[in-house]
């Protein structure tokens, strides 16, 4: 009998900061058996009766400690690794997040090059790819702050 495929969504929260800093939200599992002691993002299996975008916030929620209510807007990059759905969001304040659950040793808000040095070398491209993804959408806003391209606001 065929093995059942499993869906995976995935989140990487960004922040600005007042120097234009461009930082991300990584995570180091408890148990090295997923992904090693290396920084990556938050991803995890799409329950059933659950979209990837339900999966990819909670996952972040339980992996980073993700508020719902921090987030200005997400964004849907594509799949990613075969069969992960990965989404990008923006968070207004990167202190307010709750503690991640158990299967988080650590979180650490990292800038693309940190990344590129400490991060888990399979999600290196996925990271410079989700980077470009948020500068083009952060280059689409107006005066206010409000993106002007195709539809991705969240709150």
């Amino acid at each position: 009998m065929p093995r059942e495929k499993i869906y995976r969504a995935g989140m990487i929260p960004f922040f600005v900061d007042n120097n234009d800093n461009i930082q991300m939200k990584f995570m180091i599992p408890s148990d090295q058996k997923y992904g090693g002691g290396e920084p990556q993002f938050a991803k995890g299996r799409i329950e059933k009766g659950e979209s990837p975008e339900e999966a990819a916030i909670r996952e972040a929620s339980e992996e980073l400690g993700l508020r719902e209510d921090n987030v200005k807007w997400f964004f849907e990059m594509g799949v990613v690794l075969g069969r992960t759905h990965m989404y990008i969001c923006e968070v207004e304040d990167k202190a307010d997040f709750d503690e991640p659950h158990y299967e988080t040793e650590s979180t650490h808000w990292m800038t693309l090059d940190e990344f590129e040095e400490r991060g888990r070398e399979l999600h290196r491209p996925i990271i410079r790819e989700a980077h470009m993804s948020f500068k083009h959408i952060k280059s689409e806003e107006d005066a206010d702050g409000d993106y002007t391209g195709e539809e991705v606001e969240y709150n």
